[in-house]
């Protein structure tokens, strides 16, 4: 029986070998195809370059330009804020004072003290007086008003200002 089995195991084996051998060839015809069809793409390119005048093929993907327009946007982008601003700042006549507007330093914050969540005591300001207001969520009261000095004295702190103003009240309305 194993010589019965001889000749079949020999036509096995020739016809892996000639399975394998078949492959081989189709494997190398088809890189032969491919390097034929890659050879004549790049005829075709540089036949193509040679028409329209390129020397040296290059890729039209670029990224210096696409980096050249994002900085050009930026630069007028920020020029244009810039314009914005300085017109905002100094626009027409906007050194003059307007008729019944107030100076820009007319109104002050001096001081203030936090007293709780959302409450506290500002002392603020307004031209020639000084005001000492209660400040809430729903409302803001005057607790007094007093001159203020022209040149601000150093000894003088918020705390003998919030004495002062505990022993003055304001007029009734």
């Amino acid at each position: 029986m194993a010589n019965d089995m001889a000749p079949l195991a020999d036509n096995a084996t020739q016809a892996a070998e000639s399975l394998y051998r078949g492959s081989v060839e189709a494997m190398s015809n088809a890189t032969t195809n491919a390097t034929t069809m890659a050879e004549g793409f790049g005829r075709t390119v540089a036949a193509a370059n040679a028409t329209i005048g390129v020397e040296g093929a290059q890729h039209a993907f670029s990224w210096s330009g696409y980096l050249q327009a994002i900085g050009i946007l930026l630069l007028l982008l920020a020029a244009l804020w810039g314009a914005v601003w300085l017109l905002r700042r100094y626009g027409p006549f906007r050194f003059l004072p307007q008729p019944g507007a107030f100076p820009r330093d007319a109104l002050r914050v001096e001081a203030q003290v936090p007293l709780g969540q959302r409450k506290g005591l500002v002392v603020v300001r307004f031209l020639d007086r000084r005001l000492l207001l209660g400040v809430t969520d729903q409302r803001i009261s005057l607790l007094t008003e007093m001159d203020a000095d022209h040149e601000r004295s150093t000894d003088e702190d918020f705390d003998s200002l919030l004495e002062k103003a505990q022993h003055t009240r304001p007029p009734a309305p």
